[in-house]
């Protein structure tokens, strides 16, 4: 609306007129035959408080806008103070672990280690899991770091796989439980005999059971995951119910390691549990160390220290987070080992490795030497040409016993 002022005679003024603004206001301007109104006074109290208002409500916007850009610029220093924080801690306490450099030469009589040149910045490890009941490390996995490449490279040792003991079953999982039950060192047993399937001793072990597992994604947050099918099952001697439906979820630790477990209604067999198992751990070492996990490494570090069977120090630990933070998704991989997984052998089911693929694969994957691993190198159980169950080192120790 347009205001005008109103010309009126004025006693001090020849000839001309006085406006309403002069004399302290305009008067609103109505059609003609109207009348001009004096409710609008820039003046009066009234204007002047409503003009106060609105000052104070544009001051009172500026204010919350800039304490909201402040509030996020001190999420962010915040944020990145902790992560630099972190980073200053891991370079200070970060350690590589001391590494084998010896390769493993098999034979029917035993082995024998000789002097072999390392890759720089390749580590190896294993990493094994037992169930609750008899101690059966049900979950093996074989990796190696090569932080030049970042690189990080997992297999899968299945717990059928054939291995060349003396007793039966010939199976993986035996040499913990077996070394226990003999009063002898279930650790030392499980990587010597990991050792005859790679050529090597590996530089690292984490050795854990599977309350370690539900804590250490519980104290995460949990893992977000894509169960590929309702899975539904109970064994009350393992103390193991298993309920959890087909769909992407945040699961918890219990029903995380419920999945992992999970082994029954799978069309593939193993090689579909292992399969899911792959991605599952996978989803964990993506969530693992982002942003929002990094306030827990401290807790997640006092676990593995309290729980896992290791040789790593704190140091070799954060050694190890710290490379990790430079990895990408995608060479993050997990693989399994080549092998007839219908293997059978007077009735029971082994997984019965094919020795040239394994040997390939070590050699383009998991040697940490510049020396090619051979089949001198092994002794593992294997089928020859014919179809015949036979070992690396021309010998199957306790023949008669599967």
């Amino acid at each position: 609306m347009k205001y005008r002022p109103v010309q009126e005679n004025h006693p001090y003024e020849s000839g001309g007129f006085v406006s309403d603004y002069d004399r302290g206001g305009y008067r609103d301007e109505e059609p003609e035959g109207g009348f001009v109104s004096e409710e609008y006074d820039p003046f009066s109290e009234k204007t002047a408080a409503a003009a106060h208002a609105e000052k104070l409500q544009q001051h009172t916007e500026r204010r919350m806008k800039k304490q909201r850009k402040k509030s996020l610029r001190t999420a962010i220093i915040v944020a990145l103070l902790v992560i630099l924080g972190g980073v200053f801690l891991f370079s200070r306490w970060a350690r590589p672990p001391a590494v084998n450099r010896q390769m493993t030469e098999q034979t029917a009589e035993g082995s024998q280690r000789y002097g072999a040149s390392r890759k720089n910045g390749c580590y190896t490890f294993l990493i094994a899991g037992k169930d609750k009941a008899a101690g059966l490390t049900d979950t093996v996995l074989v990796g190696m770091m090569d932080t030049k490449a970042h690189t990080l490279r997992f297999v899968s040792i299945p717990r059928d796989t054939a291995v060349n003991i003396s007793w039966s079953p010939k199976k993986i999982n035996q040499y913990y439980p077996a070394a226990e039950n003999q009063g002898q060192n279930g650790v030392t047993a499980l990587v010597e005999g990991v050792e005859k399937l790679i050529g090597y001793r590996v530089d690292c072990y984490a050795i854990f059971d599977v309350e370690v597992f539900v804590e250490l994604v519980d104290t995460m947050g949990g893992v977000w995951f894509d169960v590929p099918i309702d899975m539904n099952y109970d064994d009350p001697d393992q103390e193991l119910w298993i309920h959890v439906n087909q769909g992407y979820q945040l699961l918890s630790g219990y029903d995380a390691m419920g999945v992992f477990r999970y082994r029954k209604t799978y069309v593939d067999g193993d090689i579909g549990r292992l399969s899911v198992q792959h991605d599952l751990l996978k989803a964990i070492a993506s969530q693992l160390l982002t942003l929002g996990n990094i306030p827990n490494v401290r807790q997640l570090v006092q676990i593995y220290e309290r729980d896992v069977i290791t040789n790593l120090s704190t140091g070799n630990v954060m050694f190890f987070l710290k490379e990790f933070l430079k990895l990408s998704d995608e060479n993050i991989v997990f693989d399994t080992i080549p092998g007839n997984y219908g293997g059978e052998v007077r009735g029971m089911s082994y997984v019965i490795i094919y020795l040239n693929q394994w040997l390939d694969y070590l050699n383009a994957y998991l040697n940490p030497f510049n020396e090619p691993i051979t089949t001198s190198n092994l002794d593992l159980i294997y089928a020859d040409n014919n179809g015949n169950l036979t070992a690396t080192t021309g010998t199957i120790r306790g023949n008669d016993r599967w």
